[in-house]
């Protein structure tokens, strides 16, 4: 027996040693590898692949933080800024230190003019890097636009502490410093200006810009003697300091005092490029003044127009905005609104930046001269422009229209025309208008034969309609979205986004025709995708081809790079629901192969395991059902007292060996001093031991019975006295027993038995019973018994009438036995053949099961027949039995431990025997017997 153990241990060990040495299949699809490919695409701005992966990785990923932030800023860049946020903000949620995700965030807001929320976001990326200078900077200038420049203020006075050697921020702080300074000063008039300025550098020598600041003063002031002091003065704290002494070199030319800016740059390290220029000055001064304020001079004296001409193109061109800007309303006002002088004034507005001027300029350009190709896509430009910013704004009306304007103006065979209509299908799903995007759609795509537009064009409508799906989804409205979807598929047939929608609409409405037709059409579209692969297996098994539906999702390698996880979870799943319906058909042997087919490619998966255990305990074995059931079943609360409870059971039927002991006591009623002859009290006691296999049960038993003797009179019919003795003693009966179970459905018994007396002197019994559906179990019993001594009565009114002897009993039982959950019927039927008579007991057993454990159950026990109930015949002999006999009894057992079971069983036993009293009256034909069993099962 240890060895027996030893060698189901060292197999286990192995089959668990082989299970992990499986290839457990690649990280193909683990959220890294995923993150890495996205990466990929994002850097050769494949945003359109980079998508595929990200929704494939939130498919088996949805709290992943870096999948997350991808999808926010694809989101991002292509103008959605709301599903950007969520994105965004659900990464952060994922993973609180993401801190790219809180950086795009800060875009986001800044984007959507929430300035508070991005300095919110940037705040706690300080928590984190609390000297990132570009953060710092960052809120220094959402500071300023929210209007806080006392806050703004503040951060960059701290930020210039932080870094006191950074050029840029030392520049910045100058240049606010300067805007304060600016302020201050606009308040003051000139001298009180100098005034300060003065006060401020007898406090702070040492800061450049009230030096600058100061001469500028002097210089306006025309006190060009007193500024040069200032520069003297600053050269002083700041040697060679390029902007003093271009200062100084400045003003000495003013002066005209050209000579001593010479000495006076080549003293202070003036370089060479700055002193040729000063040369050039110098050599200037010996020239004419500047042909520009020549002309100018010469056009407000005489308005001529070549003069008017140059000044207009010298203006443009240095960059005297105000002075062009005089110029061209002047050759306007001569020549009128020529597009040559509008064109000018274009540049003009446009170098300013004043966008409404710039389109009503082009308006009127586009309306003169509607053949000038490059006006008219200028024109155009413009309005892409004007969407694009009103589409990150969600101005959606105002987008509708600039977009409007540019395709009145392009044609199919520009370059933006595309870009033009996709985006404005976007523009008119996000307006609530998809009947409109719809006919537009239809619009568009037949003025081209491109296919690449063609797919643009399918792309922009089918991520408008998938908003637009998603929308309804969330509003919980299922039959529009199903309704939409299908339009979808009917614009777009092969729409990823449309079959998904119609497919889990349908799955959620209960629409099974339509499921199983948008499953296959999925899966037609996309072959290799998982998705479709596992929505079309589900199909195939709801229309009851589960071997299909396997097929279709099995790996044809265990441990290949390409299997992905869901095909393995959806084949699990199928496997299990399969194997769940081949077991409740009585079908384990097949639910098993189907098990352990799907435990290939999922070793470990707990619920196929526990399936597993339980196909195994329908084909009886026992140890494994109970190691799988025991290690891969997790019971809640409420099912762990019925679960201990079925372990317990499967644990004592797992025990190969067995002891079963029972001892019986046969009792008469109250009035057994009133008809003592009327048989033996008696008791059995009962040892058996078996041995369980697989397949088979081998059981030897002894039984042993003892009996006291009696001597009773009785009177025959003539009136004489007759003296009957019967001797007591003891009685063994051998019993050997073979069950066989053949398959899941058939099953059967054979036994022998020989004994020495009170017993039947051989017993002999062949049955088989066949496991059907739905719990019914018919079965047949052929029997043979060579009886003790027997009394047959043989039907007469007289007492005595009876004979006595040794019989030959041939039986037949036929039974037919119902299961419930937890309730077993049981209807049988006796016939047997004794001394050319035929008899019969017609019985009934209804069981009731407590515990999930298949053994704790009481049982009501009734019968009736012509012949007593045939276990109790075997036990006493009776004499009468062709009368009606009857019986009630119980059954009760109880599970106490995995090695113990305790039973308990009685029987009250109704049975005819007419009786004489020594009056000579005739008794009452009929006499009750009680009997107990109590039973003591063992297994080890």
């Amino acid at each position: 027996m240890k060895a027996f153990k030893l060698f189901l241990i060292l197999l286990t060990f192995s089959l668990s040693a082989s299970a992990q040495s499986r290839p457990r299949g690649d990280d193909y699809h683990t959220p890294r590898n995923y993150v890495n490919r996205i990466k990929g695409y994002v850097e050769r701005g494949a945003w359109r692949e980079a998508k595929r992966e990200i929704n494939a990785g939130l498919e088996l990923y949805p709290s992943d933080p870096d999948l997350r932030y991808y999808n926010g800023r694809y989101y991002y860049v292509i103008g959605d800024l709301n599903e950007a946020r969520y994105n965004l903000v659900r990464s952060t949620q994922e993973d609180d230190q993401h801190f790219s995700s809180r950086r795009l965030l800060v875009d986001v807001e800044d984007t959507l003019h929430h300035y508070s929320s991005a300095i919110c976001y940037i705040n706690e990326l300080l928590e984190f890097q609390p000297y990132d200078r570009d953060l710092w900077r960052r809120k220094i200038g959402l500071y300023r636009k929210l209007g806080n420049h006392v806050e703004a203020d503040a951060a960059l006075e701290r930020l210039s502490h932080i870094y006191p050697n950074d050029t840029v921020v030392q520049a910045e702080r100058r240049k606010r410093n300067r805007e304060n300074w600016n302020q201050v000063l606009r308040r003051s008039s000139s001298a009180e200006a100098a005034e300060n300025l003065e006060q401020w550098l007898d406090l702070d020598p040492k800061v450049k810009d009230y030096y600058l600041e100061l001469i500028g003063l002097y210089v306006k002031m025309g006190e060009y003697e007193r500024a040069l002091g200032v520069v003297n003065r600053g050269l002083s704290y700041f040697p060679h300091d390029g902007e003093l002494v271009k200062k100084g070199i400045g003003i000495m030319t003013s002066m005209g005092l050209y000579t001593q800016a010479l000495a006076f740059a080549k003293q202070n390290g003036t370089d060479s490029r700055t002193y040729q220029g000063l040369l050039h000055e110098v050599a200037d001064e010996a020239r004419l003044r500047d042909p520009y304020e020549v002309n100018g001079r010469l056009y407000a004296l005489t308005h001529d127009h070549d003069a008017l001409t140059y000044l207009i193109n010298t203006s443009l061109t240095r960059g005297y905005e105000d002075d062009a800007r005089t110029y061209i309303g002047e050759a306007i006002r001569v020549e009128g609104r020529t597009p040559r002088r509008l064109m000018q004034l274009y540049t003009l507005e446009k170098r300013a930046g004043n966008e409404k001027a710039m389109v009503k300029l082009l308006e009127e350009l586009a309306t003169a001269e509607p053949i000038d190709e490059d006006i008219v896509l200028t024109y155009a430009d413009l309005m892409m422009t004007l969407s694009a910013r009103d589409m990150q704004t969600e101005q959606w009306p105002e987008a509708c229209g600039h977009l409007a304007r540019a395709l009145g103006l392009l044609k199919p065979s520009d370059d933006a025309w595309g870009t033009a209509v996709a985006r404005q299908i976007t523009i008119l799903g996000r307006m609530g208008r998809f009947e409109d995007a719809r006919d537009f759609y239809r619009q568009f795509i037949s003025q081209t034969d491109s296919v690449e537009l063609r797919t643009r064009f399918a792309s922009a409508y089918e991520d408008m309609a998938a908003n637009h799906l998603r929308a309804l989804v969330e509003e919980q409205q299922y039959e529009q979205a199903l309704h939409e979807a299908e339009m979808l598929i009917g614009i777009v047939p092969q729409s990823e986004t449309a079959l998904r929608c119609c497919i889990n609409m349908s799955q959620t409405l209960r629409r099974d025709d339509l499921f199983q037709k948008y499953a296959y059409q999925g899966y037609v579209a996309y072959p290799d995708n998982p998705y479709f692969i596992n929505k079309y297996a589900l199909a195939l098994f709801q229309k009851g081809q589960a071997y299909d539906a396997l097929v279709l999702l099995k790996p044809h390698r265990t441990g290949a790079e390409w299997v992905n996880p869901q095909l393995i979870a959806a084949h699990s799943g199928i496997s299990h629901e399969w194997a769940d319906t081949l077991l409740q058909r009585h079908m384990p042997d097949l639910a098993l192969e189907v098990l352990d087919s799907a435990l290939l490619h999922d070793p470990r998966n707990k619920e196929l395991l526990y399936d597993r255990g339980v196909a195994c305990e329908r084909l009886k074995l026992w140890a494994e059902a109970y190691a799988l059931q025991s290690r891969y079943y997790e019971p809640s609360n409420a099912e762990q007292q019925e679960y201990y409870q079925h372990m317990r059971w499967l644990g004592f039927q797992s025990m190969r060996n067995r002891i079963d002991a029972s001892y019986t006591h046969a009792f008469y009623d109250t009035r057994s001093g009133e008809l003592a002859s009327m048989g033996h009290l008696y008791s059995t006691a009962t040892v058996a031991y078996s041995r369980l296999t697989r397949r088979n049960t081998y059981t030897g038993q002894i039984s042993y019975k003892g009996i006291d003797g009696t001597h009773y009179t009785e009177e025959d019919e003539e009136g004489n006295l007759l003296q009957y003795h019967e001797k007591g003693g003891v009685g063994l009966e051998f019993t050997g027993q073979w069950e066989h179970t053949f398959n899941s459905i058939w099953s059967g018994m054979a036994s022998l038995a020989w004994s020495t007396r009170f017993f039947n002197k051989v017993s002999a019994n062949v049955s088989a019973s066949c496991a059907l559906n739905r719990g019914w179990t018919p079965s047949l019993r052929l029997g043979y018994r060579r009886t003790p001594r027997t009394y047959l009565f043989l039907g007469s009114d007289q007492p005595a009438n009876y004979e006595q002897g040794k019989y030959h009993l041939f039986l037949l039982t036929p039974s037919l036995e119902k299961s419930w959950e937890r309730i077993k019927v049981t209807g049988s039927l006796d016939l047997m053949m004794m001394h050319s008579n035929l008899y019969y007991n017609v019985g009934l057993k209804g069981k009731l099961f407590v515990n999930d454990d298949n053994v704790t159950s009481v049982s009501l026990v009734t019968g009736v027949g012509s012949f007593p109930e045939l276990s109790f015949f075997e036990q006493t002999a009776l004499r009468g039995i062709s009368h009606t006999n009857a019986m009630v009894g119980f059954d009760a057992q109880y599970l106490l431990t995995r090695h113990l079971c305790l039973g308990l069983t009685g029987s009250w036993n109704t049975c005819y025997k007419p009786y004489r009293l020594t009056d000579g009256t005739l008794t009452d034909s009929y006499r009750n017997i009680f009997t107990l069993n109590a039973q003591l099962h063992v297994a080890f």
